[in-house]
């Protein structure tokens, strides 16, 4: 296996994984917030693949995102910038789309990612993202950014499922 395909295996785990753990939940269940300043499980099945789309496309693939060609935000009634980060208590409280959306949603972005790598070699890995800054590579931007960001919030969901009584599948 070559680092791209593990990227590929890693954010299939983490994609899949999400599925997994919204599919059996009922709408209060995905909307359950344990505090006010808390996210809920819709907000982060669908936060967590707008930022992958958007550090992908747009910073690593130097494309339109899945969010905007396919005009996501509409569908979501959301501005076209939107991506869950900077959001207030309110906006976060406010966020109930259908799972149809979040489901389509998410399933595209894992078809675009995946897509997108399957066209990139491993050496792309070490293409620096800003010449000022050498350190800071498509593999570093995929792996923290993307990976890392997918897992952390996998394991919020989780917490937010066993918060409420919920297991994770095994």
């Amino acid at each position: 296996m070559n680092a791209i395909q593990f990227i590929q295996s890693s954010l299939f785990e983490v994609f899949r994984s999400l599925l997994a753990e919204s599919a059996p939940l009922e709408t209060d269940e995905l909307l359950y917030r344990p505090a006010p300043g808390a996210n809920s499980i819709a907000f982060l099945v669908w936060h967590f693949p707008r930022i992958a789309d958007n550090a992908f496309n747009r910073s690593v693939n130097g494309s339109t995102p899945v969010w905007e060609r396919d005009k996501w935000y509409e569908k979501f009634e959301m501005e076209i910038t939107a991506s869950g980060t900077g959001f207030t208590h309110d906006q976060v409280a406010a966020f109930n789309p259908n799972r149809e959306l979040l489901t389509g949603y998410l399933e595209s972005v894992q078809t675009s990612l995946h897509d997108g790598l399957s066209n990139m070699a491993p050496e792309d890995l070490d293409r620096p993202m800003d010449p000022e800054n050498p350190r800071a590579t498509v593999g570093r931007q995929i792996q923290s950014i993307i990976v890392g960001h997918g897992f952390f919030h996998l394991g919020e969901v989780r917490f937010l499922k066993g918060l409420q009584g919920r297991p994770f599948p095994r």
